[in-house]
């Protein structure tokens, strides 16, 4: 018997195994389809900028920053997070007041940042068309990462602390006997536990939703591309960047280029038509992908004027989760007493993982979370269908509409 269960190998499923383990609340379990760190963070592009317009979300990308420390501390080995700061790129004088609201908020939160003009930009993007720039605010703090090692080593942390870790091991029901769980049901048995925490991402509803809790959010189609390598145009050490005017952004990968744009369709997936893994399944035609470059990455070819010399060595796809109100799942149902959700990350999971995790440990454990998770309550939609198509269809206008393209 458990005292805790977790559904979902991914960053912030591991995130909360890694925190709860170190609750001291009594016997941890981690349970995955697959291998830890196998599915959507398999493939995130795991941009960490700390700055958010929805300063709610700053305290839990934060607390990712803090978990990193901690991490590399105690399992005495790196995680490999790239420090090479993001910049915030205005193209228009819209753009520039709110990235000098970003700015401000920035500065609010203790995060490092200053302004650059379009020359200083292209020194350190050489790509960039400073002719297209404004002005940009650089973070010079901000990492990426690659999501499937972070995962592994909350995953590997909290084994240390006696969590117990269940890869390919496929739950399949959350069971619950009076109101109250009682554990998970898999194909290798039946485990119990008082506490259940669904963290199982685009697969999160079809278990929530056979115990009558509808969660708000949806799988839909995420999409960035990869240039082939070009050291010169794309050094290892050029920053971030997010170009709202183009709904964009990039940062360097292996001597390329990752980049996203927005994706105007940006369509569902119904999580019963859902595959079974991640690996080496697209979620676009090729043909459909060439579209999306040629339409709706005009702007972002505005900014990137050698775009069309340039070779795409990769076009990667694959769904996050969304919501209608762009705001993250976190915390209890009244429906059902242990149950938890730690879900719907709005394509920022990987960013928020340890946030997630700790406030989800914080409540389990009794205590008041960290920071106000208020605004991400499983119940503040009220009753809907999340199978619908209508629902869903709200999902992918959110996604579609981010404009930080990501």
């Amino acid at each position: 018997m458990f005292d805790v269960i977790v559904i979902g190998g991914g960053t912030i499923g591991a995130a909360t195994a890694y925190y709860l383990s170190k609750q001291q609340i009594g016997k941890v379990a981690l349970f995955d389809k697959g291998t830890i760190g196998g599915g959507a963070a398999s493939w995130a592009a795991s941009l960490l900028t700390q700055v958010r317009a929805k300063t709610d979300t700053i305290p839990l990308v934060q607390e990712t920053y803090r978990a990193l420390e901690a991490l590399e501390a105690e399992l005495g080995e790196s995680i490999g997070a790239k420090r090479v700061g993001s910049l915030q790129i205005a193209g228009s004088k819209k753009t520039a007041a709110s990235i000098e609201s970003l700015a401000e908020i920035a500065t609010q939160f203790g995060i490092a940042n200053h302004w650059v003009d379009a020359q200083e930009v292209k020194a350190m993007v050489p790509w960039i068309n400073e002719g297209k720039v404004l002005n940009a605010s650089f973070m010079p703090d901000d990492v990426f990462l690659e999501a499937f090692v972070l995962a592994n080593a909350y995953a590997k942390a909290a084994r240390r602390n006696g969590a117990a870790l269940f890869p390919d091991t496929e739950v399949a029901e959350i069971v619950a006997e009076n109101g109250r769980v009682t554990g998970v049901r898999t194909q290798q048995g039946f485990y119990a536990a008082p506490f259940v925490v669904d963290a199982a991402g685009a697969w999160s509803n079809l278990l929530s939703m056979p115990q009558a809790i509808p969660l708000p959010m949806a799988p839909v189609r995420s999409i960035y591309w990869i240039t082939r390598p070009n050291p010169a145009l794309f050094p290892s050490t050029q920053p971030m960047t997010v170009i709202p005017d183009a709904m964009a952004y990039s940062r360097p990968e292996t001597g390329g280029l990752l980049f996203g744009i927005r994706d105007q369709e940006s369509p569902f997936v119904h999580p019963r038509e859902l595959p079974e893994t991640y690996n080496g399944r697209q979620f676009i035609e090729s043909e459909k992908h060439w579209e999306i470059l040629l339409d709706e990455g005009k702007e972002f070819r505005e900014f990137f004027p050698g775009f069309e010399d340039v070779e795409i060595a990769h076009c990667i796809t694959g769904v996050s989760t969304y919501t209608p109100d762009s705001r993250f799942v976190i915390g209890p149902s009244p429906r059902l007493e242990g149950f938890y959700a730690a879900t719907g990350c709005v394509g920022a999971g990987v960013a928020m993982s340890a946030g997630f995790g700790r406030a989800v440990s914080e409540l389990i454990a009794g205590q008041p979370p960290f920071t106000d998770i208020s605004a991400f309550a499983p119940t503040r939609l009220g009753d809907f269908d999340p199978f619908s198509d209508g629902f869903m269809e709200q999902c992918s206008a959110a996604r579609a509409n981010k404009k930080d393209g990501g």
